[in-house]
Order: C-alpha cells, then structure tokens, then sequence
C-alpha cells in the first residue's frame, strides 16, 4: 500500500515536471530585454531589403544583419535587441535605421 501511494506521487510529480519543461520551451528569448519582432522583405521598395518590424507595426532598418547567422524568411518570427545607428542615412527611408546587439528566431 505505501508502495503504491510513493509510485502515484512520484508519478504526478514526473508529470507536473513534464509540463512545466514543454511550456518552457522556445518562450525564452537568448537575448537579454530583448523585443518580440519578424523579419519582412522589403525589397520590392527602392533601396529597401529585408527589415524588422516589432510587434507594434514599427519597421527597423538594420545596417548590421547579415552579420548574424538569421533564417532571412518572410515574417520569421525572432527576437532582437538594437540600438538607433548615429548619423547614417538610408535610400529606404521606411523604417529607424538600427544596428542589431543581438537577434535569436523565436
């Protein structure tokens, strides 16, 4: 009888484990205060390429992307962390001109 009730015991704790491990996978970002965003191709606009737009519809234009190993996919769900570029001018002109600190899929 004691037998039984420590294998149902340690039968739910195994699945309040289980569960906690599967909601916990791929909600963390790799990056530090990082923003919820995705990747969109603007290429079809004049001196435009790929660009992050973040959740609340505001595009970046990113001097520095191709230095990360991204998949470059349209509306590739990521997160990332920038910061506004000093003086730099863009032929896109659709979104904040930004350098990436760090950029992980989602």
């Amino acid at each position: 009888m004691i037998l039984k009730i420590f294998y149902q015991k340690l039968l739910v704790l195994g699945l309040v484990v289980l569960t906690l491990a599967i909601h916990s996978c791929n909600k963390e970002s790799e990056c530090e205060d990082s923003h919820s965003a995705k990747i969109v191709n603007m290429t079809g606009l004049d001196g435009c390429s790929w660009m992050i737009e973040l959740g609340d519809g505001t595009k970046l234009e990113p001097t520095n992307l191709n230095d990360f190993n991204i998949n470059l996919q349209e509306n590739q769900k990521i997160w990332v962390v920038y910061h506004t570029a000093a003086q730099m001018a863009s032929i896109c002109m659709h979104g904040e001109i930004v350098t990436i600190d760090c950029i992980s899929e989602r």
